[in-house]
């Protein structure tokens, strides 16, 4: 009777792994669910704005729109992901060092028939059942350098997953401010199609009563329509700088919020030596090289490892019959093996690594190279754009008195409708000239973030 069930037991695990494998397993639950998508987060499917409350009425403030895109773009989303691959890589080569556990059942029913003998239809019955157990004694360090190959990949994508946030903040700050260049640069734009509009009622009134001719009435008429065409331009680059940042956002629809820029305060940039430093410390993508390095070191080991042997552990419980109770036997071994001669491929395989090895190293010397240039480039834009923002602030100064005063040359006579155009002019590039090198400085910053790896 005992071992009768033991019989059974063995018939019947290769069942119940078959019914956990087909829907019972948690894991399998969730890849279905996966496959479904039906339950898609942001980021997987596109994000509406409602969900995040942007709408008509809103009012968008950095902090807000970074802390939108970090947590739904679609970007991040994929590097989530991979570093959820990689994770699960770590754990496929960890479990070489775990019992590989195997069960197999079998039920036939057949003839025996032989030549020389009456042949019969009468069938026979056979049953079998087997547990084996495989267990790798030592490998000479392969899967131990696979396991660190694939812990050197995790890294990688845990890094990727840095890079991508810090590539998502970079782009929505730049989008923001390039939103906010426009947006001052439209009421630049604004301000000079009044003052053109007032310059022409002003040449109307004066043709009036004879103190001024065509000329400067057509004059002012073309140079107010040149001011609206230059309107409707920037109006446009702001509709463009919109979509923007509202595909940086992780969106594709156009929530009418408002935007309120930052107070805007001019600070003068860490020593280029210092911020490389940190860069050295905290760049994802120079972290992610490094662990690239540390996987292909891996790999040459792997490569060295698999000129040896591997030995490996073999247990096998089995039962086998026409009938119950089924007849049992055991059997072990210690086995191993090696290829005595396969070309060199081993050989040749050992050179591959080891090339790869140095390619990586190549690979993160000219990151951290460009990484300095970019820095420093960055750094001379942001040095650039302080000096031309005082710059542009005597230049607005020094043009809004200039235009005052041709104004008033202009009623008394003592100037032409040629001297208040250029005057204007003057003012309105002063203006967009301070604009532009007030968010110059502040991409120039957000750079410098970005170059340093911060998000």
């Amino acid at each position: 009777m005992k071992t009768a069930r033991i019989s059974e037991c063995i018939l019947l695990v290769p069942v119940v792994g078959l019914l956990c494998l087909g829907g019972g397993c948690a894991t399998v639950r969730h890849a279905r669910e996966v496959q479904k998508g039906a339950d898609s987060p942001a980021g997987e499917r596109l994000l509406r704005a409602s969900e995040v409350g942007l709408a008509s009425n809103a009012v968008l403030v950095l902090d807000g729109a970074l802390r939108i895109a970090l947590a739904y773009h679609p970007s991040i989303v994929q590097a989530e992901q991979q570093l959820a691959a990689a994770t699960a890589q770590v754990y496929q080569a960890r479990a070489a060092y775990w019992p590989q556990l195997g069960a197999s059942a079998g039920a036939s029913r057949s003839t025996s028939n032989t030549e020389g003998q009456p042949e019969t239809s009468k069938a026979n019955n056979s049953f079998s059942g087997a547990l084996s157990l495989n267990l790798l004694v030592y490998d000479f360090g392969k899967t131990p350098a696979r396991v660190r190959q694939a812990y050197a990949r995790q890294i990688v994508a845990a890094e990727n997953l840095r890079a991508a946030r810090s590539d998502v903040a970079y782009a929505v700050r730049s989008a923001f401010y390039a939103l906010g260049n426009a947006g001052e640069l439209e009421q630049v734009a604004d301000e000079a199609v009044r003052q053109y509009q007032s310059h022409l009622d002003q040449v109307r009134a004066f043709q009036e009563v004879g103190r001024r001719t065509r000329y400067d009435r057509t004059k002012a008429e073309v140079d107010l329509g040149n001011a609206k065409l230059n309107l409707i331009k920037v109006r446009n680059a702001v509709s463009d700088a919109r979509v923007a940042l509202n595909r940086s956002l992780g969106l594709a629809e156009e929530p009418g919020y408002r935007l309120q820029a930052d107070p805007f305060v001019v600070k003068a940039e860490a020593d280029a030596d210092a911020l490389m430093a940190r860069a050295r410390q905290q760049h994802p993508a120079l972290q992610a090289l490094r662990a690239q390095e540390r996987a292909a070191f891996a790999a040459v080991d792997e490569a060295i490892a698999a000129l040896y042997p591997e030995l490996v552990l073999q247990a096998k419980v089995s039962e086998a019959g026409r009938h119950f109770p089924l007849t049992w036997n055991w059997s072990s071994a210690l086995q191993s093996s090696v290829d005595l001669f396969t070309g060199r491929q081993q050989s040749w395989r050992i050179a591959e690594v080891t090339a790869q090895l140095r390619i990586a190293r190549a690979q993160t010397t000219a990151r951290e190279q460009q990484i300095y240039q970019d820095l420093k480039n960055a750094m001379n834009q942001a040095d650039s754009a302080r000096q031309r923002l005082s710059l542009t602030d005597l230049l607005v100064q020094q043009a809004q008195e200039a235009l005052e005063l041709v104004d008033e040359r202009y009623r008394l006579g003592a100037a032409s409708v040629v001297d208040v155009t250029d005057a204007q002019v003057a003012l309105t590039s002063a203006r967009a000239e301070r604009v532009k090198a007030k968010f110059d400085h502040l991409t120039a910053t957000a750079q410098i973030a970005h170059t340093v790896g911060e998000e």
